[in-house]
């Protein structure tokens, strides 16, 4: 796989970016792309696009990927099965765009993105690049970190092109592969994700958002 790697550090490269980004993913193919916490691999959320991300990472295709979306509305466009409750909202207005993963109920969603109890995870990134990508693209991306299976998470670029060096079993694949170079991430935490398709709701795991924060939230409702 060949990968074209464009300049997205702002300004007017990052609205061609963007730009590139979107007609790549509307092909079927992948965009390494940067987010507030690590470098991601991102595509149309598609079944076949989605075994394809697993084939890179070298890792179980029955692995769901997250969703990164530009907003809520775009979200149920592409997901009219989707179940957003009361407590999804309340923890999306408070922490969104922000490094929150929250999973909801959306029976039919694709394979390699339906967890268990059908469950997909969604986020609102506040990543600059991420979200001019995302407004071009006006729909969801899955994004999946840049690495292979058990690997360190990349912060940088090159690190996340590592994933497709020597890569002979790639060779024949037939997809557009671009990379948005945006320089080093700063995050150091990884999201926290909440899960809403158990009640009541569980933390998966305490990231960047404290177990605090997200109780004192879903607290107000009670």
């Amino acid at each position: 796989m060949e990968v074209q790697v464009v300049p997205a550090r702002g300004g007017a490269d990052l609205e061609r970016a963007a730009s590139i980004a979107a007609q790549v993913l509307g092909e079927g193919g992948l965009v390494v792309h940067p987010t507030e916490t690590v470098y991601g691999i991102g595509g149309d959320g598609s079944a076949a696009n989605n075994r394809l991300i697993a084939r890179v990472k070298r890792r179980e295709a029955d692995q769901p990927l997250l969703l990164l979306v530009p907003h809520l509305e775009a979200l149920r466009a592409s997901f009219p099965g989707l179940e957003w409750p009361v407590g999804a909202a309340e923890l999306a207005n408070s922490f969104w765009p922000g490094p929150l993963t929250i999973v909801v109920r959306c029976p039919g969603s694709p394979d390699g993105l339906r967890g268990p109890g059908d469950g997909l995870a969604v986020r609102v990134s506040p990543d600059p690049t991420v979200a001019a990508l995302l407004a071009a693209w006006g729909r969801p991306m899955t994004s999946s970190s840049a690495n292979l299976a058990g690997r360190e998470p990349a912060r940088t670029l090159e690190s996340a092109l590592e994933v497709f060096s020597e890569r002979e079993d790639l060779e024949k694949i037939e997809r557009p592969v671009l990379a948005l170079d945006a320089g080093a991430t700063r995050g150091t935490l990884p999201s926290t994700i909440v899960s809403f398709v158990v009640s009541p709701p569980r933390l998966l795991r305490e990231g960047a958002v404290s177990r605090q924060e997200v109780e004192a939230r879903l607290a107000e409702l009670l």
